[in-house]
């Protein structure tokens, strides 16, 4: 599952360098285990990844956004639309969380 999450993570354009690369990486894993817990993202799942990265939930989520905003920067939205088959949300800036369902959703389906 790893390997699978790092290698569209690549194709987006996002790479271990970035911060928040693990912490999307850990945010795709918790919520393919339970989909239930995108319904309370940062209870559920930002806040675990920050107690066991001894960290922030806002710190968390700001790294989260730095690779939302990568990934539009170089052109990973386009990527996933052909993932994925459809367009995603033309000229709107997506919600990190957004991207994580995007991710659980093309995981679970494939």
């Amino acid at each position: 599952m790893i390997k699978k999450i790092q290698a569209i993570l690549y194709a987006t354009g996002i790479f271990r360098h970035y911060y928040g690369y693990n912490y999307f990486l850990q945010a795709v894993l918790l919520a393919v285990e339970n989909p239930e817990r995108l319904q309370s993202i940062r209870k559920e799942v930002y806040f675990p990844i920050a107690q066991e990265n001894h960290t922030t939930v806002a710190n968390v989520e700001r790294n989260l956004r730095t690779v939302r905003d990568a990934m539009i920067k170089n052109g990973g939205l386009k990527t996933l639309e052909n993932l994925l088959g459809c367009p995603l949300w033309g000229e709107k800036k997506p919600y990190p969380k957004d991207l994580i369902s995007v991710f659980v959703d093309y995981l679970m389906n494939s």
